[in-house]
């Protein structure tokens, strides 16, 4: 037994490939390929707050001194006076300026104001990213051929020959054992 190892291991490989050597067709596959594409994009947005100048007065009366003397109010208001008189004074820049005075006629501290027009801008960017997307798509397509009769014919016969040789093969090798 041990002899005819090997040989009964040949006899089924070659029968094994005899039996799967035919394969059916196989299938074909269809690819289908899409591609989406996103398009960037950059968008600058600018806004302006535009605001209006203002001229602004203000007037402040100061009043004259009354006490019990008359001779202390007298001096006390020369020295007020000459004190506000030296408070005139005035700035400019652009379209922005200011003056304080006194008047002493009407005994009145004023203060003028003149804030010019202000603009401010804000600005906003805006991205879109671009992105591409390629999708596969795989779809089997089975491809059934019916064999002519022929062909089964000749299978048939095929398959009956290779039994009786694996047979006539088996019967020569028992009697030697």
């Amino acid at each position: 037994m041990k002899k005819y190892f090997l040989l009964n291991l040949f006899a089924i490989l070659i029968l094994l490939l005899m039996l799967f050597s035919c394969k059916t067709t196989q299938p074909i596959n269809e690819v289908k390929e899409t591609t989406i594409v996103n398009h960037d994009s950059i968008n600058l947005v600018k806004f302006t707050i535009r605001n209006q100048a203002i001229v602004d007065s203000l007037k402040i009366i100061i009043g004259s001194i009354k006490t019990e003397k008359k001779e202390c109010d007298s001096v006390c208001q020369i020295a007020i006076d000459k004190l506000l008189s030296q408070l005139n004074t005035s700035k400019k820049s652009g379209a922005n300026s200011y003056n304080v005075n006194y008047n002493s006629k009407d005994k009145s501290l004023n203060f003028n104001s003149k804030i010019g027009a202000t603009e401010n801008k804000i600005y906003k960017v805006y991205y879109r990213i671009t992105k591409t997307v390629t999708l596969y798509k795989t779809k089997e397509i089975p491809v059934d051929k019916p064999l002519p009769k022929w062909q089964i014919i000749l299978m048939q016969i095929g398959a009956v020959t290779i039994g009786y040789l694996l047979l006539k093969f088996i019967t020569f090798i028992k009697p030697k054992v």
